[in-house]
């Protein structure tokens, strides 16, 4: 894994057990990176796509929108349809 390239220039504090401390730093060992980076590139992979997929879904409700704020022109056979007589139920309604 690539350490984090960026200047680090905030402070990012977790509270934990001491079993996950040491569980953290046990795994981040065996994988080669410090602590900091072992918990950072996981969770902002994480972050991205809830962000991604926020923006997404903005996307797709715009879109819904406009769709249904600009409705298609009736076509020749739903202006017929529409044109017919009402129909009267009551016939089946009888019990």
């Amino acid at each position: 894994m690539s350490a984090l390239k960026f200047k680090k220039d905030a402070r990012l504090d977790l509270k934990t057990t001491q079993k996950n401390k040491e569980l953290l730093a046990q795994a981040a060992l065996l994988r080669g990176v410090d602590m900091t980076t072992f918990i950072m590139e996981p969770a902002l992979k994480a972050a991205r796509e809830v962000l991604e997929q926020v923006h997404l879904q903005a996307e797709e409700q715009k879109a819904l929108y406009n769709a249904l704020a600009k409705p298609a022109a009736p076509t020749k056979a739903l202006k017929e349809l529409m044109a017919l007589e009402p129909f009267d139920a009551e016939p089946f309604n009888e019990g």
